[in-house]
């Protein structure tokens, strides 16, 4: 009520004003005395002048002759801002300039609140003006750099800088400020020359060094890097920004016991800070250090004003560890506080599953919400748990279900195509994919397991079509390239064109135990079977648990005469693949044929 009254009063002809204004901001300090009559006694508003002394941005003061609606203006402007409403006060301070329209103290006003309300193009235009009225005006050229930093005019902005600099190179943050911009636009020997004139205008000051630093690591010149971070802490043992970036460093050139130490050390300092205690468990869990980085989080936590990124971590720590138990509490503690924090759920869905309660896990994981960005992930998994428990049935329903609601997921499309093609079901997995190449038509992935589909639907030009798309994507693709050429070598066909096609995939892949047996199946196709054995015989060590390999290397043995070391071959393949017909009359042959010789 009563800055409504003092308002009100501004218009009458009985209120005493003073105006006074500052170096950087207009304050406005109303004295007013009232006479306490009724409200049938006051007088009407009035137009006439008052005379005022005013000060601008430092300079003589002067004195106007002043429209009472000036105030009243400028008092409705402050209502407005008072209020959050920054448009209204837009409104009323321009109001307000028409009746005082040398006032570089409300145009300052007025270009602040453009920016609060993001109209940058009009806050420039009104800064544009301060600095026609008072070139050598400080603030105006300060103002308008950074309203061109955020137009994303950068050599507007720097070329404000430097006026500022020609006027006074005493301004510490200008240099800082060009720093940035220069090394935003990637001029770093602008960079570098700016912050040698910084360093010798402050020559005790660390900030030159720190600087320089960065610019120097940016370039990923790490040793003048470094060189610079170490002057800076020279200067100053104990400041904080340089140790940071230099622990960064450490870490970026892969010497994780330098940037530990480094972090430390800033904790001796400063026992609470945040960004040295969150990067020092995050190192221990790389070096796994797994204790030691449970012991910062738990210091984390307690200066942490939020603590549930800190809560996660540590629960993730108990689920590494396998403390199953430690980890519950951790994320049921988070899900306690937030029931919609994905998270934390999917995560107890692992610890259920770490503690092999797999219905518990089962049910976390269908919690998961269908707006979560772990959605997809979480039902994955549900479908995985099903295949793992022999019921791909339930995993196929699973992914279907969430197909149904994400049916633009690519991974959902692969991951369904892989459940048909163990059920046997290929025409059902072939459609599924032909429906995914309609969202992505340049998956690598989709046209390679299309391609395995149709070879095992006996569809063999469909698979090798596909599989040539798949090179036409990417010519260096191994896979695409070994897949063509053991189907030819396995046919006994285009055997030429097989070799060249397992050569490429050998040189993008040499140490592959696949393709090695590939190029070995194919000297065996070609009746070189020294060859093959050599071939076979170093797939073997890359891939031991194929048996696939064994029995080709088997038939190869037996090429050699060499029946024992084919029948050994074979009775390992038989361990591995148990219920295969074909191994089973390969051995019973070899059997059959050692009696005979006895």
């Amino acid at each position: 009520f009563c800055l409504k009254l003092l308002v009100f009063s501004i218009c009458c002809e009985s209120p005493w004003v003073c105006l006074v204004m500052n170096k950087t901001r207009t304050i406005y300090c109303i004295i007013f005395i009232l006479q306490f009559t009724s409200c049938a006694g006051l007088q009407k508003p009035t137009r006439e002048p008052v005379s005022l002394t005013l000060s601008d941005s430092g300079k003589e003061k002067r004195v106007v002759e002043a429209n009472p609606l000036l105030y009243y203006n400028y008092l409705m402007a402050q209502i407005y801002k008072a209020g959050g409403d920054i448009e209204g006060a837009i409104k009323s301070y321009r109001l307000a300039i028409t009746f005082d329209p040398d006032s570089i103290s409300l145009m300052f006003d007025l270009t602040s609140l453009y920016v609060r309300a993001g109209r940058l193009d009009e806050a420039k235009q009104v800064c544009l003006e301060i600095i026609k009225r008072d070139s050598s005006n400080f603030h105006a050229h300060l103002l308008l750099a950074g309203i061109y930093s955020g137009l994303n005019n950068r050599e507007a902005a720097i070329e404000e800088y430097e006026t500022i600099l020609q006027q006074n190179q005493g301004y510490e943050e200008v240099y800082i400020y060009l720093n940035s911009l220069y090394c935003e636009l990637k001029e770093y020997e602008k960079a570098k020359e700016n912050l040698r004139e910084y360093a010798r205008l402050k020559p005790d000051s660390p900030l030159p060094y720190f600087y320089m630093g960065r610019v120097y690591s940016q370039e990923e010149d790490y040793k003048r890097a470094e060189k610079n971070y170490l002057k800076a802490l020279k200067m100053d043992p104990g400041h904080e920004s340089s140790l940071m970036e230099l622990a960064m460093l450490y870490e970026r050139q892969n010497n994780p016991e330098k940037a530990i130490k480094i972090y430390k050390k800033i904790l001796s300092f400063n026992p609470r800070h945040v960004g040295a205690q969150g990067n020092l468990g995050r190192l221990y869990i790389q070096e796994d250090k797994l204790e030691k980085a449970l012991e910062q989080y738990k210091q984390l936590e307690k200066v942490v004003v939020n603590s549930n990124q800190i809560r996660l971590r540590m629960g993730l720590i108990f689920l590494e560890q396998k403390k199953y138990d430690d980890a519950m509490a951790e994320f049921n503690l988070l899900l306690a506080g937030n029931p919609d924090n994905d998270n934390a759920r999917y995560y107890l869905a692992l610890t259920y599953e770490g503690k092999g309660e797999l219905d518990k896990c089962l049910e976390e994981l269908k919690k998961v919400r269908l707006s979560s960005r772990i959605f997809t992930e979480a039902r994955i998994h549900m479908a995985y748990i099903y295949e793992e428990q022999g019921n791909v049935d339930k995993a196929i329903e699973i992914v279907q279900e969430a197909l149904e609601e994400k049916n633009d997921e690519i991974v959902l499309f692969r991951f369904l195509a892989s459940l048909l093609e163990q059920a046997k079901r290929y025409e059902e997995g072939i459609e599924v994919l032909q429906k995914a190449l309609k969202i992505d038509r340049e998956s690598e992935d989709i046209y390679f397991l299309l391609g395995v589909l149709y070879e095992k639907a006996v569809k063999f030009e469909e698979s090798i079509e596909s599989m040539e798309k798949v090179l036409q994507i990417n010519p260096d693709n191994a896979d695409a390239l070994n897949y063509i050429g053991y189907t030819y070598a396995d046919k006994g066909i285009k055997l030429d064109k097989a070799e060249k096609l397992i050569k490429r995939a050998l040189e993008l892949k040499p140490q592959d135990g696949y393709i090695i047996d590939s190029m070995g199946w194919l000297y065996f196709k070609k009746g070189n079977y020294k060859k093959a054995i050599k071939h076979l015989e170093k797939a073997a060590k890359y891939a031991s648990e194929d048996s696939i390999i064994k029995e080709h290397l088997g038939d190869a043995y037996l090429k050699n005469n060499l029946n024992d070391k084919a029948l050994e071959m074979y009775e390992r393949a038989l361990e591995l693949e148990p219920e295969k017909d074909e191994l089973k009359e390969k051995i019973q042959d070899l059997r059959n044929n050692e009696e005979k010789v006895d």
